[in-house]
């Protein structure tokens, strides 16, 4: 079953200037004392058919980030469009008929999933609910979703916990693809599962986007993952994005010190190029994003951190390549 539906623009879905803070309440009467900028002016653009990955230490705003992109999460300020229509501080009413098109996959396929629902109420629900269908009707296309996915049609009637990590995430993306969406925002959907596990879901996951034209933000923290399914990396730091570009310039020649240690770690399959490599270990803690460093807030774990680095926040400038950083003292090319 097919719906008409407009062809999606080249850039699909644009962030501008996306901040999110968290109060910080404390005391009996719970008054607010701070606030936690968990994602700090974050300009991006995800272009149709392609796949942006995300990538940074735990806590450094990533999965935010997906949410607010999704509008889960209300920003506290900025713009988000997708498919050339502001979305940000849409009513949930609003965002119904977006829902079809930019949809999410989470991190652990099990909470995600009712216990409660089997897994033919659990994939047919969005038709239920968006298109109106039956559950009779919306039965083939459910059985069709599941073999797309990988999964036998007769399985429907079993719940969640009969299913392996895996297969429930591959319930999840078939979940995600019941209305034909154009956008999918996949946060960490590999990091819960075995390696051997993760191959065929990130080989699912290539096969749709050539087969549906999809679009992916990827959202990870094994950078080898990154690598293999992205077309352009982002590196995020305590909320900021510090590096974005083409894959092939972010893992060959990273310009930000931050993104250059996160590589260093990502081992090599050749013994005798591992031992021969540099390792780069960050001293120090990552900062509280109640109170971020002055300046660039990479600079209290820099090895090239000078005064100008805590003065003077550094501006995310890019070439004509597309290959943008925020650093004083970048890296060589």
């Amino acid at each position: 079953m097919s719906w008409d539906r407009p062809p999606p623009p080249q850039d699909l879905l644009v962030a501008t200037d996306v901040v999110k803070e968290f109060d910080v309440r404390a005391g009996v009467l719970q008054r607010v004392t701070g606030h936690v900028q968990a994602v700090s002016n974050i300009n991006l653009t995800v272009h149709s058919g392609e796949t942006l990955g995300i990538v940074g230490e735990s806590g450094c705003g990533k999965s935010t980030l997906g949410r607010v992109l999704m509008n889960l999460l209300p920003a506290t300020s900025g713009s988000v469009r997708f498919e050339g229509r502001e979305i940000a501080g849409l009513r949930e009413r609003d965002m119904r008929p977006i829902r079809a098109r930019l949809q999410i996959v989470f991190q652990d396929p099990y909470a995600s999933l009712n216990p409660r629902m089997c897994i033919g109420e659990i994939v047919g629900e969005p038709f239920l609910v968006h298109r109106g269908m039956n559950a009779a009707a919306a039965r083939p296309e459910i059985a069709r979703l599941m073999e797309t996915v990988g999964l036998s049609p007769e399985h429907t009637s079993r719940y969640p916990h009969e299913f392996s990590g895996g297969q429930r995430q591959r319930i999840g993306i078939a979940r995600a693809l019941a209305l034909d969406p154009s956008m999918l925002i996949l946060d960490e959907p590999v990091s819960a599962l075995d390696v051997s596990i993760q191959a065929g879901i990130v080989n699912l996951l290539m096969e749709l986007q050539r087969e549906r034209s999809l679009s992916y933000l990827f959202i990870a923290h094994d950078l080898s993952v990154v690598r293999h399914i992205a077309h352009r990396v982002g590196v995020m730091y305590l909320g900021k994005l510090v590096e974005i570009g083409p894959k092939e310039q972010i893992f060959s020649a990273p310009r930000h010190p931050y993104t250059r240690a996160l590589l260093s770690a990502v081992p090599v399959p050749d013994p005798t190029r591992e031992r021969a490599r540099r390792r780069i270990v960050l001293v120090g803690d990552v900062p509280s994003p109640i109170d971020p460093p002055s300046g660039c807030r990479f600079r209290t774990r820099c090895w090239k951190a000078t005064e100008v680095c805590a003065t003077h926040e550094p501006v995310l400038v890019g070439d004509e390549s597309g290959h943008a950083f925020a650093c004083h003292h970048p890296e060589p090319a």
